[in-house]
């Protein structure tokens, strides 16, 4: 069979399984590589499929300079499409077998306090003087990231709809695993959004479907958020890690910071396994000096 149609079928059989957007993305965007690397190395049929060359594409990958998350992610991927093949018999034999994930840095990427005091700081002057659609737009985005711990897919996909003024609550119909999921909504984020419902409706004449909207009142996308974060910190010249899912730690932080326990943490983020939110328990280990000062356990016995 022609790799081509093997690619084909197979995306026809995920979107037939009921997969999420995000992941047939991820397929398709991994063709489009794969594809062209083959075509380099005239390669044109599924019976002419290796280890070897998954191998020789990895490393390829690898080259362009592809981080260890980015090669296991196509890996896995891989994975699944030589598990199918073997299935629906298109292939004899696993052409990643023997291909192992490569060890990679799962540390969270933590934001700076001082880069986000800064960028927050920024945001609200411009928000401010401008007093226009997008101050206040990009404003309100960052404060709903770091208020609310939603993943950037998770905020584009809000409604107005989903947000429950009376109750406190935002409800997350679209999440990564793809559960109905709720989150709290806080006073100050409560306040911040109901700001920009008023704004956006006097400024577009009615109430848009989507939270986050252009100028057209169309939705707005992940990659116009990544954007948004990217100018900032490049504006701003943030020298470390600033990206949309890092807010998503600041949010986690801030929550440890302010004595919220382990469980309410995993509650509050939505992590599946409480180890991956006992990972950062580390990784702030000299803000919580601050906390061990207030609550030193010594105190009153020497």
């Amino acid at each position: 069979m022609l790799i081509e149609m093997a690619f084909k079928e197979l995306i026809a059989e995920k979107k037939f399984q009921g997969l999420t957007e995000n992941s047939l993305k991820s397929y398709v965007t991994l063709f489009n590589v794969l594809g062209e690397w083959f075509r380099t190395q005239k390669i044109e049929h599924t019976q002419d499929l290796s280890p070897a060359v998954i191998k020789s594409f990895l490393r390829h990958c690898m080259e362009k300079g592809n981080k260890p998350k980015t090669i296991n992610s196509k890996l896995k991927l891989l994975r699944a499409w030589s598990k199918w093949m073997v299935e629906e018999g298109i292939i004899e034999n696993d052409i990643c077998k023997g291909i192992k994930l490569i060890r990679e840095d799962d540390a969270p990427k933590i934001v700076r306090e001082e880069d986000i005091q800064l960028a927050l700081r920024h945001l609200r002057r411009k928000k401010r003087r401008e007093d226009s659609f997008y101050s206040i737009r990009n404003y309100t985005i960052m404060v709903t990231l770091i208020g609310s711990g939603l993943r950037v897919s998770e905020l584009v996909n809000l409604d107005w709809s989903d947000i429950n003024f009376a109750d406190s609550l935002i409800i997350i119909r679209k999440s990564k695993s793809r559960k109905q999921s709720s989150v709290p909504l806080s006073e100050s984020l409560a306040k911040e959004l109901s700001s920009w419902k008023t704004y956006i409706e006097n400024k577009l004449g009615e109430t848009p479907v989507p939270v986050f909207v252009n100028l057209k009142g169309e939705r707005l996308t992940k990659n116009g958020v990544q954007l948004f974060i990217k100018r900032l910190k490049r504006d701003l010249g943030i020298q470390g890690h600033f990206s949309p899912h890092a807010m998503r730690n600041v949010f986690i932080k801030r929550l440890l910071m302010n004595k919220a326990n382990l469980r309410e943490i995993q509650l509050l983020a939505r992590h599946s396994k409480i180890e991956v939110t006992r990972q950062y328990i580390g990784y702030f280990q000299h803000e919580l000096k601050e906390v061990l000062d207030e609550h030193d356990p010594l105190r009153g016995l020497i």
